[in-house]
């Protein structure tokens, strides 16, 4: 009996311990599981983390309108928030599913032991942030510097112009800014979280260094100022000093106080009045009557002519305009007046831009056609034996190609013919001289013609026109021909006022030598007959046309 109670207390002992054991791998199975979840919910948290850090993005805008999306491996942030991410999960929290599963019962049940929470947002670390893609990008967009207030003095009137804003970056401003703005970016478990900056949200734009309310310069002070340092000269016949009342005249800004004003709006004015009574006393004091005619020789420079007279007088009312144009842009300076040459009638005189100078001193013709030398040769003039060629001022009044000149002793044929004193006295080549120039013409000159070179003859046969002004002038003798008076005159010939710019002294050809400066493109080309090749061997069948000259 005893026997077979000890037996069933064995058997009830290796049940309850059967039991026991069944239930204890049940408690540590369900315990496991239930590791097993949590951690599976906290490697989605780590894993959602670590995948938006390189979501997360800043948005730019200017206006409105996009710069563009810079992520955190743009702006240097990237690296650090992963460390940061990484760091709230430790390295069991970081296994897979899969690795954690395989841990013992042991390892997961000390890993629920933790006390673990849901991980707050994690934000960036500021001290690796890198703005210069951003700026880099902004730069490139095209932007205007901003410009500052001023007060000037344009078109006669004293203007303040106001600040104009512009799109220059405040490059420090925006770097505030964006900081500012990107210190906001992180992760949640739920996922990337963004930011967005607008540069107008701050001071983005460099600002005008001077504006309307900051402005010393004022036009009233601007003005005051300019008319302080104001001074203009007056220069009167400087180029003609030997010859006409010259000298200098100054306004300073004590005389041109009572000249010039400024009214309250801005706009600079000139008394005219005022301007007229001083400038035109200074016109009569540098003005002179009964003048000889100042002639600019290419030759000689500026030289008396004697036989043309003139009523030298300075434009008053040029010149006031001159003055008033110094004043109204209130700058000094110094304006130049040149006494004008008037005939008898009150008119302008000079040669014109095209004429023709014959100079018995130095045995020299130039021809000057639309303000251009085109040419300066030696020529000979009429011997000083009665024949010579006559002083005058003349015009051009026909031509001839290839004609006999014929006299009582003399028959000679020449290319080109340009008539100048009646149809007597003229302009021609002379194919039987070897030497122009010098004194040839003392003893050996011509019956009063001007004998020229052939190659410069041409020039002037073919681009001197009819009315052609012919200044013959030098130390000669008047000549009274035959047949009559020449067509001389002591009349002006009406031209257009002109200058032809020239240096000072005589300028002496080498004897025999012309000077011939016109390009080829600026004449249409021609060729001689073939007939001027003929000579004197036709003088038997041209001799009842001949043309007689003295």
């Amino acid at each position: 009996m005893k026997k077979n109670r000890a037996l069933w207390v064995i058997i009830i002992v290796i049940v309850v311990l059967a039991a026991a054991a069944a239930g204890g791998w049940y408690w540590l199975s369900t315990k496991a599981a239930r590791a097993e979840q949590a951690h599976s919910t906290v490697y989605a948290q780590y894993a959602s983390m670590t995948a938006a850090v390189d979501s997360v993005t800043l948005t730019v805008t200017e206006d409105g309108s996009p710069v563009g999306e810079y992520d955190l491996q743009a702006l240097g942030l990237r690296d650090d928030l992963m460390n940061k991410v990484t760091a709230l999960f430790p390295e069991t929290d970081r296994m897979t599913d899969e690795q954690f599963a395989a841990l013992t019962i042991t390892e997961k049940q000390d890993w629920m032991k933790r006390d673990y929470s849901a991980p707050d947002t994690c934000t960036v670390n500021m001290d690796s942030f890198d703005a210069a893609s951003v700026l880099e990008e902004l730069r490139r967009m095209n932007r205007t510097a901003p410009e500052s207030a001023y007060a000037a003095l344009e078109n006669g009137v004293y203007t303040v112009h106001a600040e104009v804003p512009g799109t220059e970056l405040n490059e420090a401003a925006v770097l505030d800014g964006l900081r500012a703005a990107a210190s906001s970016l992180g992760v949640t478990a739920d996922g990337p979280q963004d930011a967005a900056f607008e540069l107008t949200s701050v001071d983005c734009y460099k600002q005008p260094e001077i504006t309307t309310a900051t402005l010393r310069d004022t036009p009233d002070s601007l003005f005051r100022k300019a008319l302080a340092d104001l001074e203009i000269k007056v220069t009167f016949n400087a180029d003609t000093a030997q010859y006409l009342p010259h000298g200098e005249e100054t306004l300073t800004s004590h005389d041109l106080a009572s000249i010039v004003d400024m009214e309250p709006d801005g706009t600079v004015t000139v008394d005219e009045k005022v301007l007229r009574e001083k400038v035109s006393k200074w016109a009569e004091s540098y003005s002179k009557k009964d003048a000889p005619f100042l002639f600019d020789s290419w030759v000689k420079g500026l030289t008396e002519i004697d036989f043309v007279t003139c009523d030298y007088q300075i434009d008053a009312q040029s010149l006031a305009e001159q003055i008033r144009a110094q004043l109204l842009t209130m700058q000094s300076g110094t304006v130049s007046a040149e006494a004008v040459c008037y005939d008898k009638d009150g008119k302008p005189f000079s040669l014109g831009d095209s004429y023709i100078e014959v100079d018995f001193d130095n045995q020299q013709m130039t021809f000057i056609k639309d303000g251009r030398l085109v040419v300066n040769t030696n020529v000979v003039t009429g011997a000083l034996n009665g024949h010579q060629t006559p002083t005058g001022l003349y015009e051009t009044h026909g031509k001839e190609h290839d004609v006999w000149l014929k006299g009582d002793d003399y028959l000679v044929f020449v290319k080109y013919w340009v008539s100048v004193v009646g149809d007597i006295i003229g302009l021609h080549d002379a194919s039987w001289r070897e030497n122009f120039g010098a004194s040839f013409y003392v003893y050996g000159g011509s019956h009063g013609c001007v004998n020229t070179p052939e190659e410069a003859m041409a020039m002037i046969w073919y681009l001197a026109e009819d009315g052609t002004p012919v200044l013959m002038h030098g130390v000669n003798e008047w000549y009274e021909p035959a047949n009559g008076n020449p067509r001389a005159t002591k009349e002006p010939v009406r031209g257009t006022t002109s200058k032809i710019s020239v240096s000072s002294g005589t300028r002496v050809l080498e004897p025999g030598s012309s000077r011939i400066e016109i390009q080829p493109d600026d004449v249409v080309p021609f060729e001689l007959p073939k007939e001027a090749e003929q000579g004197k061997e036709a003088a038997s069948n041209t001799e009842a046309t001949a043309k007689p000259v003295s």
